[in-house]
């Protein structure tokens, strides 16, 4: 199921996944967020799990917006005005896989920011918080970035009650 906004989530559906494809603007990873966080708490996740779920989200999208979309003008100083990124959230027993896609072959690297800096900490924000992330090229262009949450243990592998 693809869902187009916030509130297009349907309450009474068995999902195993949705997603929503937003444009590459800033204010996405805003709707981004809410969505994330709606849909978690209709299935009735722990808050634990919707917080942790909501800053990676907010992380990834982030980046992607950021680094991830296509630029029409090749350089990156132009963002074209069809670039899109799309959010997929899937459950599976004891895992949440929350995934983004965007426009750029180039993979994410986890580096360190200086203590003056204002960016370079989202990937260890998500190293952080998740069980796991990974990233590779999308069969139809651009990347995917992914991060596994675990549903019986918290964010940073505490335990949930």
């Amino acid at each position: 199921m693809t869902a187009v906004a916030e509130f297009a989530i349907p309450c009474d559906a068995e999902l195993t996944s949705v997603s929503l494809a937003l444009p590459a603007v800033l204010p996405s990873a805003r709707r981004a967020r809410a969505f994330t966080a709606r849909a978690l708490r209709l299935w009735g996740e722990r808050e634990e799990l919707v917080d942790a779920a909501v800053l990676i989200v907010c992380e990834l999208a982030t980046n992607a917006i950021r680094h991830g979309a296509r630029s029409s003008d090749g350089y990156g100083r132009e963002r074209a005005s069809d670039s899109t990124i799309t959010l997929k959230l899937a459950w599976e027993a004891e895992a949440l896989h929350i995934e983004v896609h965007d426009g750029s072959a180039t993979l994410p690297v986890q580096r360190t920011a200086g203590q003056d800096e204002d960016c370079g900490r989202g990937m260890l924000i998500i190293t952080t918080l998740a069980e796991s992330w990974t990233c590779g090229p999308a069969p139809e262009g651009g990347k995917w970035v992914r991060a596994t949450l675990s549903r019986v243990t918290g964010p940073a592998g505490l335990r949930a009650a």
